[in-house]
């Protein structure tokens, strides 16, 4: 860096330019590995509740014939993991306080407890026994003050005949337990039936809504899909969980895009105080360049000079946005004792790195400082050395 005969002081506004690039690729980084990490919470979320691909009729009330040859094919699929025919209904549940909605989920008994849910309360629902069991998330349970061994009543909005024409189809069943997916919105509006139960209650004897399909992991789903779509007749159609969550990740990815955006114009900014503080050096130095220029010094190496500078300024600034991303992230993930409410899919905030991301938000950011020192090291080249002198 250029000094001055008369003074080499440590200038304020390169400190400032140091702390406003540290600052917003800082910001920047740490909100993004945030964002990451509630992307990656709220998938791992959504997929414990939900199955990976659902097979249903094209018109989803409908209820279709449950046929096994479809079933044993789609299990000889590779990297499918378990294949379960279901029943989905809007049905009221119905205490002796107050009714609500609910969305009955009815699976095969020997299936309930190889559901990744986790146990709050009684047991998982059996066929046994006189009363047909329920299990209710732990939302429901909470907010109607429900516990296991209490009795409630379904009434379903699919009508039968009876002595007075047309009426609701209702049953009383008995709490086994109460369950937590790990998903706020699932434990507040489902319940789980042995699916037996469901086809009595709706009169629908071997019918189901679908099958509920998972795989070995997420990257397997589009693959699987691609199989799945030659075995099913046309009446059915196939849908995996980006398809049916495809709102609630795209509004993510959004926001995402949208606060990358919003940070880039802090990390320009920043970058503008580069140029500043170069533009300010040179309209200072001016006699120093020209006495420089005066003994020989090249157009080249006076460029070289604050581009070097303009370089050493944005590495100092990079490296102050690590140090800060990296204190961030230790805090959240080891100190921070912050707890959100329980609405959210996760208690604590996450906090996820990807390389790749933090990597292009550097290069980015390493780009326009370079760009940013060009401008200042032109200018300082293109003095004349009698007229700087003279000044």
């Amino acid at each position: 860096m250029l000094r001055g005969t008369e003074k080499g002081t440590f200038s304020a506004m390169t400190l400032f330019a140091w702390l406003a690039i540290g600052v917003g690729v800082g910001a920047m980084s740490s909100l993004l590995s945030v964002m990451y990490g509630f992307e990656s919470s709220l998938k791992s979320k959504v997929l414990n509740a939900y199955p990976h691909i659902i097979i249903e009729s094209e018109n989803s009330t409908r209820s279709v014939p449950r046929i096994d040859e479809l079933e044993n094919s789609i299990r000889r699929i590779s990297k499918v993991k378990r294949v379960l025919p279901f029943i989905q209904n809007e049905m009221i549940l119905k205490t002796e306080k107050r009714s609500i909605g609910l969305v009955v989920w009815a699976l095969p008994e020997k299936e309930m407890g190889n559901l990744n849910f986790q146990l709050k309360d009684g047991k998982w629902p059996t066929s046994e026994g006189g009363v047909a069991p329920i299990m209710l998330g732990s939302e429901i349970g909470e907010r109607l003050g429900i516990l296991s061994g209490e009795q409630v009543r379904l009434i379903s909005p699919l009508e039968k005949s009876g002595a007075l024409g047309l009426v609701p189809q209702s049953q009383t069943f008995v709490v086994s337990g109460l369950f937590s997916s790990g998903h706020y919105e699932f434990d507040e509006q489902y319940g789980l039936l042995v699916l037996e139960d469901a086809q009595e209650l709706l009169g629908w004897n071997n019918q189901i809504s679908g099958w509920q399909i998972w795989v070995d992991s997420l990257e397997d789903t589009s693959g699987v899909l691609s199989e799945i779509q030659k075995y099913i007749p046309p009446t059915l159609q196939a849908k995996s969980w980006e398809t049916f969550n495809s709102a609630l990740f795209q509004s993510l990815k959004l926001e995402q895009y949208s606060m990358f955006m919003i940070l880039s114009f802090a990390i320009l900014i920043a970058v503008m105080n580069i140029v500043i503080t170069l533009t300010m050096n040179v309209a200072h130095k001016r006699k120093n360049i020209g006495i420089l220029i005066a003994l020989g010094a090249t157009q080249k190496q006076i460029r070289k000079i604050f581009l070097w500078q303009g370089g050493f300024m944005g590495a100092v600034g990079l490296t102050i946005g690590a140090l800060l991303t990296t204190a961030f992230i230790m805090y959240v993930k080891y100190f921070s004792m912050y707890q959100l409410p329980e609405i959210y899919y996760d208690r604590s905030i996450p906090v996820e790195l990807r390389p790749l991301s933090i990597a292009l938000i550097y290069a980015v950011a390493t780009l326009l400082i370079y760009l940013a020192t060009i401008y200042p090291a032109a200018q300082a080249a293109r003095l004349n050395a009698i007229e700087a002198i003279r000044e």
